[in-house]
């Protein structure tokens, strides 16, 4: 990892404010949030975790584009403005991916406990985050739906063809 220039206390606010998910956060929370963020600034390569590394909380990009990958399977793309972390798993499970920067990249990383706390000292900042899960939850049911149809496709050109497709529900 390399070093550069960090930002400002009311840099990382500004930043927070500008993303359009935090457009309804009140100043104050984003700065307290700002304010508990450790910069990170990555090459490309660079991981920022690894699968069964311990968790590290919740990480927004600043600049730059990272991979989130399960073993050789790519998840998602995360560039600038976007939000990642495992919030989900519980306190002191590891990280279930990898994390890997594709290019010189700049993030904050605020630590699960300081997001935690940020959620009970600020209900706006609550909803925002339920509202982030939800529309992530959306996301990935619309991937799923467009697999199936997918398979489905497959499966009738297969059969069409003369060949027995395996039944996926058995795979």
């Amino acid at each position: 990892m390399h070093v550069d220039q960090t930002l400002t206390l009311i840099e990382k606010t500004v930043f927070l404010k500008t993303m359009p998910e935090a457009a309804s956060i009140p100043t104050e929370a984003l700065a307290e949030i700002a304010a508990r963020a450790e910069e990170i600034h990555l090459d490309p390569g660079d991981v920022l975790y690894h699968e069964g590394d311990p968790d590290r909380g919740f990480f927004v990009v600043i600049d730059g584009s990272l991979e989130l990958r399960k073993g050789r399977a790519m998840v998602r793309v995360v560039t600038s403005g976007m939000a990642i972390g495992e919030l989900w798993r519980g306190v002191d499970e590891p990280h279930q991916y990898t994390l890997t920067a594709t290019e010189q990249s700049h993030v904050l990383n605020v630590a699960r406990d300081d997001v935690m706390e940020a959620m009970v000292d600020f209900p706006e900042f609550a909803v925002v985050m339920v509202r982030y899960f939800a529309l992530r939850v959306h996301e990935l049911t619309v991937r799923v739906l467009d697999l199936e149809d997918t398979v489905a496709k497959l499966h009738r050109a297969l059969t069409a063809a003369g060949i027995e497709p395996p039944d996926p529900r058995n795979s």
